[in-house]
């Protein structure tokens, strides 16, 4: 059995040093935050965007034996303020496009563009993302 951490516990120390903490009580899966409620300390998306930033960001994960569990983004896509609902349900989106950039699994990329026109174009454009 593997057991896991979800890492915005430790959000306070760059994901190098939660690593190393970590690996020293036998744990090598991790749940990181992708943002929303739980922040974005250890997984930016906006890695995505740069090739080096993203392998340098798996190599970190692999020279330390990690592997994700998975990529959380907890918010509230029914919030009342429609414009913060876009928002939430975007980086949704954006979080179901990055699995297989980073290795979290199979997946396609969203690219900043693709995000910026859905921050843009509000709530019509966040519909066309998640179909």
């Amino acid at each position: 059995m593997r057991v896991g951490v979800f890492t915005p516990l430790l959000s306070q120390l760059p994901l190098s040093e939660v690593l190393k903490k970590l690996k020293a009580q036998g744990i090598s899966t991790v749940e990181l935050a992708t943002g929303n409620y739980p922040g974005d300390a250890h997984c930016k998306l906006s890695m995505l965007d740069d090739d080096r930033e993203c392998d340098a960001f798996r190599k970190l994960l692999d020279d330390q034996g990690f592997s994700i569990s998975a990529l959380s983004c907890h918010g509230n896509a029914l919030h009342p303020n429609a414009a913060h609902a876009a928002i939430v349900e975007l980086d949704f989106c954006g979080v179901l496009g990055a699995g297989g950039a980073i290795g979290a699994g199979e997946g396609s990329r969203v690219s900043k563009y693709q995000l910026v026109l859905a921050r843009t174009a509000g709530l019509a454009t966040v519909a066309t993302l998640s179909s």
